[in-house]
């Protein structure tokens, strides 16, 4: 027979009897209110630390006024008399509350290995009613149980763990954590913040640790295991405090040595978390004189990236046109090496670097931010000479970054009409040509596009046709020309591509990872993107010429289709994109300059357009999929075989002849023409497809106006009649500055090979964008310069 309720309750009559009040001038005394527990935990059992108890009482003679309670904690494991020492009733209104009952004893104190570990502690809970004459009931209710929780664990986030080394770290030193409450043993994905932390940062020389010594880390993990008064332990830190000091301690100056940080936390409960584990709460950290300081990335909208750690960092050096503003942004991080970012300075042309007065602003700290410390350098625009920004960022133990961008300003004369860049491979890898229905071949693909321009005004392929694979084509050739033509021949899911233009537009990511960022040398521009900010003109056009902006050191295998703002630098947020956070994509050459949302690919070699696999690691943001209608021609007829006109000044243009008769390689059996496709309409939302993508808009933004869709054999293709030509008007406002003659115009994206049309159908198109849209000179002089042995295009109807 188990006794102890029966002693408890022998123990708790002895304990809190109470004598009945006299009342005062009544010959019938005052009754004592009686109390009872309606429900709480069983006597005896275990429970979460959090219980909800009900009582009531009833008072023979009068009503119950209020209640009051109080709790022991039992530290035997069951209730003592002498538990009550010391514990005051608590007075509580109504018939039920919540309360938080402590655990915190490890039930395996054995365990040093599990740092989520089990607490309990055994409680009594008391309580008793009092009536209106203030008379309490003789003898309180009661239940005995025991609370359970798991104890918390915090993580080290700053300084990171390196395998068994130590981190390198400066006299002043931020450490940073997170930590979490495990709410369910059976669940442990359901967590809460923690009540506290408390955290020690130990020098390992320190002589009170037994076989300490320099480097002794793990005597010095020892020591602070080996119990709870070591005084290195700070006071417990509320978790949630006030700007986030319950989640990072910064040291005062510290002395070069090596040192153990250690950190752990408690709950409500009180359990607290009963291991020191290295992969979580302590870190090796020495303390030693730096040669770098925190992470600057400086990004430039033209040219990309700079990334170093360096106060020696080379110069960086870039062209620049005359009057395009020069607009840079800045991100800081000393947080990997436990600094945090003082401020920065920065300055134009400064004489000495090592006189405050020559910086335009003093040493500022960064704005508050939660996520990263970014200022932007305000806009500058020149009109001549050689100009050197100088940008510095300090830690607050006063080491530095540093980066110096010289910037060359060319003059753009524009003195020369038009400029045709072949960014080819048809010399290095010949097709057997035309004559055999087949791809041009380099000969024809230069007759075609020397035929396109025969009427522009002292056009010279001598002097305005250029290869682009030779090499660079520097910003001071493009400034000599108001327009330009690029034309690609390239291969999609290339890792690697071979023409020029992709060196130009590939997305720069904006903030790269380690060796991603080259300084000290003259980088390359985007002088497509420079060309039309300075008010020159531009078309691309060709064999998948917009894919090549993707990031090919991120994304793999099939791109397409691609959402730029999103998808360029991989998936940020899943499911759906963080609203308000800048996006990655927005600087991209696709995104900004060309206006682009979307791209999706017309591949005729499957029978479906897909989005990428929602359980992919490149997942969409919108996965979405159209299959085939069933009877299709093996999907080899779903791409174009004819440029329909959406804009109504351009006439339909077909296949060539040549290539698309019965035997050809695009005959109506075999198949179309792979075309890309720019922001189709089935992506966005509203559109009434099923699965259209939640985060492109509903509407394409003004600067895209398409001039051509897919025209196809199979109406029911979900790419039939989808812009693969367009003007893009973002800088159709600009004009050339102090340059005569010079106009306003848009540019223009041909997202397939113009060769491959029919050339008397697409001349007035070439006759559109040159003469009408480019105001460029027209007369009939070009021809006389054609290279010899070139010949013009044949009559549409003489294949033989």
């Amino acid at each position: 027979m188990n006794r102890t309720p029966f002693l408890l309750y022998l123990g708790i009559v002895a304990l809190f009897a109470a004598c009945s009040e006299q009342g005062s001038g009544s010959s019938e005394p005052n009754q004592p209110p009686t109390v009872w527990l309606s429900a709480g935990p069983p006597e005896g059992s275990t429970v979460k630390y959090l219980v909800h108890m009900y009582w009531g009482g009833w008072d023979p003679d009068g009503e119950i006024a209020s209640y009051e309670y109080i709790v022991t904690d039992n530290p035997t494991g069951v209730f003592n008399p002498t538990d009550t020492v010391g514990v005051d009733w608590v007075p509580v209104t109504g018939n039920h509350s919540t309360f938080a009952f402590s655990a915190d004893q490890p039930v395996d104190t054995l365990d040093t290995t599990n740092s989520v570990a089990v607490f309990t502690r055994s409680h009594t809970f008391f309580i008793r009613s009092i009536d209106m004459q203030g008379l309490r009931s003789r003898a309180p209710a009661y239940r005995s149980f025991t609370s359970r929780t798991l104890s918390p664990e915090v993580i080290i986030d700053v300084p990171v763990k390196y395998m068994q080394n130590a981190a390198e770290v400066p006299p002043i030193i931020t450490f940073k954590w997170h930590a979490q409450d495990y709410v369910d043993m059976d669940d442990l994905s359901i967590t809460q913040d923690p009540d506290s932390v408390q955290w020690a940062f130990v020098n390992t020389a320190k002589p009170a640790i037994p076989g300490g010594g320099a480097n002794r880390y793990s005597e010095t993990v020892k020591y602070l295991r080996s119990g709870a008064g070591q005084p290195e332990w700070k006071p417990w830190a509320w978790y949630g405090a006030p700007g986030d000091s319950g989640k990072f301690w910064t040291s005062p100056v510290t002395d070069i040595g090596t040192y153990v940080f250690a950190i752990r936390a408690k709950d409500e409960a009180g359990a607290i978390t009963p291991v020191l584990d290295e992969a979580k709460n302590w870190r090796r950290v020495r303390v030693s004189q730096r040669t770098g300081g925190p992470v600057l990335v400086v990004s430039n909208e033209y040219m990309g990236v700079i990334r170093t750690v360096s106060c020696a960092t080379p110069v960086t050096i870039m062209d620049s046109p005359a009057g395009v503003s020069l607009k840079f942004n800045i991100t800081a991080d000393a947080g990997w090496y436990g600094g945090e970012e003082a401020g920065y300075r920065y300055g134009w042309d400064i004489p000495d670097l090592n006189d405050p007065e020559g910086w335009e602003i003093s040493l500022t700290p960064f704005l508050p931010s939660a996520t990263v410390s970014a200022a932007t350098i305000p806009p500058r625009t020149f009109y001549f000479g050689t100009h050197t920004l100088t940008i510095e960022v300090v830690d607050n133990s006063g080491y530095c970054t540093r980066v110096e961008v010289k910037v060359n300003i060319i003059q753009f004369s524009l003195e020369r009409d038009l400029l045709i860049v072949d960014d080819d491979t048809l010399d290095d890898q010949p097709t057997l040509g035309l004559d055999n229905g087949l791809y041009p071949d380099d000969a024809e693909h230069d007759a075609f596009w020397m035929d396109m321009v025969s009427e522009v005004t002292g056009f010279d392929h001598e002097i305005d046709m250029v290869e682009g694979k030779v090499g660079d084509i520097p910003l001071t050739k493009l400034a000599q020309y108001k327009s330009i033509i690029w034309v690609v021949d390239s291969d999609v899911g290339a890792v690697n591509p071979t023409q020029l233009l992709h060196q130009f537009i590939s997305h720069r990511p904006k903030n790269p990872p380690p060796g991603a960022a080259s300084s000290g040398k003259k980088v390359k521009p985007n002088v497509l993107a420079l060309a039309m900010a300075a008010g020159g003109h531009v078309m691309v056009a060709g064999k998948h010429p917009v894919q090549l902006v993707i990031n090919r050191g991120l994304a793999r295998g099939d791109k397409f289709p691609v959402i730029f703002v999103h998808e360029l630098e991989g998936d940020q947020h899943l499911p759906a994109p963080v609203v308000g956070e800048p996006l990655v994509g927005d600087l991209s050459f696709a995104y900004r300059d060309l206006c682009l949302e979307t791209m999706d690919y017309a591949l005729m070699l499957a029978q479906r357009i897909r989005r990428r696999n929602a359980s992919s690691e490149r997942v969409s943001y919108c996965p979405i999929e159209f299959i085939r209608p069933v009877g299709s021609n093996s999907g080899r007829d779903d791409t174009l075989r004819e440029a329909f006109p959406l804009d109504p000044n351009f006439p339909t243009l077909t296949l060539r002849p040549e290539v698309s008769g019965p035997d050809d390689f695009y005959a109506p059996a075999a198949r179309g023409l792979d075309v890309e496709v720019y922001n189709p309409q089935y992506f966005r939302r509203n559109s009434g497809r099923a699965g259209a993508c939640d985060h492109v808009p509903t509407t394409t933004r003004p600067c895209f106006q398409p001039i051509y869709g897919v025209g196809s054999n199979d109406t029911m293709e979900p790419t039939y009649h989808q812009p693969i030509a367009f003007w893009t008007s973002v800088y159709a406002d600009r004009v050339a500055v102090d340059v005569p003659g010079a106009v306003a115009a848009r540019s223009v994206v041909f997202g397939f090979p113009p060769v491959l049309m029919t050339p008397s159908e697409f001349k007035p198109v070439m006759d559109l964008i040159l003469f009408d849209e480019w105001k460029l000179p027209r007369g009939a002089n070009a021809a006389a310069s054609a290279p010899q042995g070139i010949p013009r295009h044949r009559p549409t109807d003489d294949k033989n």
